[in-house]
């Protein structure tokens, strides 16, 4: 039984992918592969095994060439982040002009935890290493993934993923080629990122772009109110509650403290001293913001730093419904290339779901489940015997 014949969605991703110009790219059996990993990993009940992959897409080839394509086939995963990049931003600035609402581009990275190998391994895992976890808040064996979503209202798109190599780039390098591959717009564009990111580079990055940046800030950073040189933890141990504002965001109320002047990295900025309601004003308890761009109000900063909350969403789903930490392939490339599918399957769940990568995902199981109905109501009405259609459908 032939993997088209199983799904009556398939005419769709057949025309979208001929408008994303896949053919362009990859050769017959390169998409053919492409295709069956996007439909494995959306698939219910997917755990990151090419097993998976081979029995819920229905591939009728050895389970084996599903590694070979990821090891040694002869295709570029950059073609198709290419193709994500395109229609990610294409669908996001578009959104962005409907509603007449700002472009965000959402920074940040992730541990994909591994099992750290034993010295007598002949065949370890490559490009693991030590890497702190926020989420354990200690170190963790495993690779570390920066990724970059963009973002719209309520409409999110993945937008570039990279493995960090701690014999290549640094995670800040990886994070400025994002920002450089995301196109100049006419909508207004912010970035958004941790207390990791603010980097010099980064924030030099942001300014030839033309982006403005909304980051958290670590409370050891160097600032100067009239033209002192100290830290904001220690600046802060002088603010009390007639210095602040009181600021709602969504259901959390905070105090916060408004600064405009010089920091280290930048000659003007805003920097927001936030507490929240009723904790006191403890150093130690503080949140720190920064804000290139001094037009916005303090409701307006903090909401829309709030918005970078949708990249640990995506990665929590990424993780949990996508298997994207429990591959099981040890070269780097396949890797690389697995976490590439990964992203372009979870385009084409946010895609027809208007960038909802949740319902997207819920949408296409459910789908799945009807067009597997239908193929055995069809095979039964043409004379197939249910041995027949269990070989087919390979439960037999």
């Amino acid at each position: 039984m032939s993997h088209t014949s199983t799904l009556s969605q398939q005419n769709y991703w057949n025309n979208r992918w001929n408008e994303w110009k896949l053919p362009f790219y990859f050769s017959k059996p390169a998409l053919h592969h492409i295709k069956h990993f996007v439909d494995g990993m959306l698939s219910t009940g997917y755990t990151g095994t090419l097993t998976d992959i081979h029995r819920e897409s229905l591939q009728e080839r050895d389970r084996r060439t599903l590694s070979h394509f990821l090891t040694h086939g002869n295709w570029e995963a950059s073609y198709l982040e290419h193709i994500v990049q395109r229609a990610a931003f294409q669908q996001i600035q578009a959104f962005a002009r409907r509603e007449r609402s700002p472009m965000f581009v959402i920074l940040d990275d992730t541990v994909c935890e591994k099992t750290k190998p034993s010295s007598q391994a002949t065949h370890p895992i490559q490009g693991a290493s030590f890497q702190y976890s926020h989420l354990q808040r200690r170190h963790v064996y495993g690779h570390a993934v920066v990724q970059t979503l963009l973002r719209s209202g309520d409409h999110v798109f993945p937008f570039a993923t990279a493995r960090y190599d701690p014999q290549g780039k640094s995670k800040i390098e990886l994070a400025g080629d994002m920002i450089r591959a995301v196109p100049l717009s006419s909508c207004q564009t912010y970035v958004l990122m941790d207390s990791w990111y603010p980097s010099a580079s980064i924030l030099q990055t942001c300014a030839e772009r033309g982006f403005h940046v909304i980051s958290g800030l670590k409370t050891n950073r160097i600032f100067y109110p009239q033209g002192i040189r100290q830290s904001l933890q220690s600046f802060a141990s002088y603010i009390s509650k007639t210095d602040t504002d009181l600021v709602t965001i969504g259901s959390s109320t905070y105090r916060v403290y408004r600064y405009e002047g010089k920091l280290n990295l930048v000659e003007n900025a805003v920097l927001l001293l936030c507490w929240t309601e009723g904790e006191g004003f403890d150093p130690k308890q503080m949140k720190a913001f920064l804000r290139t761009d001094v037009s916005l109000n303090n409701e307006e900063i903090l909401s829309y730093y709030s918005k970078r909350w949708a990249i640990e969403t995506y990665f929590r789903t990424a993780k949990v419904q996508l298997a994207m930490d429990r591959y099981q392939v040890r070269s780097a490339q396949a890797i690389d290339r697995y976490l590439t599918l990964l992203m372009f399957a979870a385009l084409c769940c946010a895609y027809r779901s208007r960038g909802n990568l949740i319902d997207g995902l819920h949408r296409y199981r459910i789908q799945k489940k009807h067009d597997m109905i239908e193929f055995i109501y069809n095979q039964a009405q043409r004379g197939a015997t249910l041995e027949q259609i269990k070989t087919r459908l390979r439960v037999a």
